[in-house]
């Protein structure tokens, strides 16, 4: 089943090409080329251009993740390139880093749960005359059109003053690269992606970004859209869109099929409060003419939190429960929604082995912590450069260590969760 899915998706001709053979040589060669000419004008440092070359990369490789919460049976795959240390990775880091700011520019961008959270607390909704809506852009990441989404980046970088060093013309040529020739492997045969990007690379999500915030300013946030004083909030988490819409159900339905009409390669999927609405982990919903939110689970979520009894930290399991009881507060706007949640977490976490004092301890600390608080995105410090020293994790206590761990600058890091060291 789980083969027959990924030949199913990879026979799509509009998104996929099979190859002959292995193309690494070949992109080699030009991303030599490309930072040879990078080098000889100054465009980027010796540093730089070894980040971008790749000596001995990996290739590639296509999976796919059950999309369970589609209720369909078999359920659909979701596409996924492992493009970790692979030839073209480096080339996508290094121009995602031009485009980040842009992204955080995009006048609908919503950053996380904590940003719609804020958002909604300055809100005042008329269950009357409004209806609350969100959208989903279907399967965004294999849809946007190539050219086109190399076209509104050109438009951007070379839009303004451009402070850096590295011209706007060559970070689009190792776009250009790292877009179109974006392949993987599957049972020993090649494919290279023709139209959209592969979930796996670190520019996909800026790229698709910028592609919809483009098309929502050409053909949705504009005096042009016949249906644009309907719309009183429009924002959005990637191809999540949140939407307080003014006028009737039947008018909203009438303007989502208008907005399916606009774009070849952007379909939207729209779900009306009925009354409430899911987006993101929170489910919103009016109350005294306020927009009130609680957390959110999705039908198919299952208890996989951490077991107790695992190898990892003592201090990160006594400190998981804190962090999973503070979330809970957070997303629940009153404290009789937040009381439900909380006891619900509670016997989770008892199922997973966490004992009574440390859920006691959490819960109390989340009641008591003002919520304001919680709203408030966290800062990070910048410490300086820690000292790091790398060791094999060991369950046994740590004597051996606590003298190391003196040092002021000491920090402990971990192999990621399934590294066979």
């Amino acid at each position: 089943m789980y083969n027959a899915e990924c030949l199913r998706l990879l026979g799509n001709n509009h998104h996929y090409s099979r190859l002959q053979k292995d193309p690494t040589e070949d992109i080699k060669e030009e991303i030599t080329f490309l930072v040879d000419k990078g080098i000889n004008n100054d465009w980027i440092t010796k540093h730089e251009a070894a980040f971008l070359t790749q000596p001995d990369p990996k290739t590639p490789y296509f999976y796919i993740l059950p999309t369970i919460h589609k209720n369909k049976h078999p359920p659909p795959g979701r596409p996924i390139v492992s493009g970790s240390g692979s030839i073209l990775e480096p080339l996508s880091q290094f121009c995602d880093w031009f485009l980040q700011p842009f992204v955080k520019q995009i006048p609908t961008y919503l950053k996380d749960t904590t940003d719609v959270l804020a958002l909604l607390s300055t809100l005042e909704f008329n269950k009357e005359k409004e209806q609350l809506m969100t959208l989903d852009v279907e399967s965004l990441y294999t849809n946007i059109p190539q050219e086109a989404t190399l076209e509104v980046v050109s438009d951007l970088l070379n839009r303004g003053a451009w402070n850096y060093i590295t011209p706007p013309e060559f970070i689009l040529d190792l776009a250009h690269l790292a877009l179109t020739r974006n392949f993987f492997e599957l049972d020993k045969n090649f494919f290279l992606q023709i139209q959209g990007t592969s979930m796996g690379s670190s520019f996909t999500l800026s790229l698709a970004c910028l592609y919809v915030d483009h098309f929502e300013k050409e053909m949705v946030l504009t005096e042009d859209n016949p249906y644009v004083n309907h719309i009183k909030l429009w924002k959005r988490y990637v191809d999540d869109i949140l939407i307080i819409w003014k006028g009737t159900r039947e008018e909203a339905t009438t303007f989502i099929t208008w907005l399916n009409t606009l774009n070849p390669f952007l379909r939207f999927t729209a779900t009306l409060g009925d009354p409430a609405v899911s987006f993101l982990d929170l489910l919103i919903t009016e109350r005294n003419g306020s927009l009130v939110t609680e957390v959110y689970y999705k039908p198919t979520d299952r208890n996989t939190l951490l077991q107790f009894q695992s190898f990892h930290p003592r201090s990160l399991k006594e400190n998981l429960p804190v962090g999973q009881f503070l979330r809970l507060r957070r997303n629940c706007t009153e404290i009789m929604d937040y009381k439900r949640h909380a006891q619900q977490l509670t016997n989770k976490l008892r199922a997973r082995g966490y004992p009574d004092h440390l859920l006691r301890r959490a819960d109390k600390r989340a009641r008591v912590s003002p919520r304001e608080t919680l709203l408030q995105p966290s800062t990070r410090t910048n410490k300086g450069d820690p000292l790091i020293c790398v060791t094999t994790f060991n369950p046994a206590p740590y004597e051996r260590l606590q003298k190391g761990q003196e040092h002021p600058g000491y920090d402990r890091t971990y192999p990621p969760a399934g590294d066979p060291r």
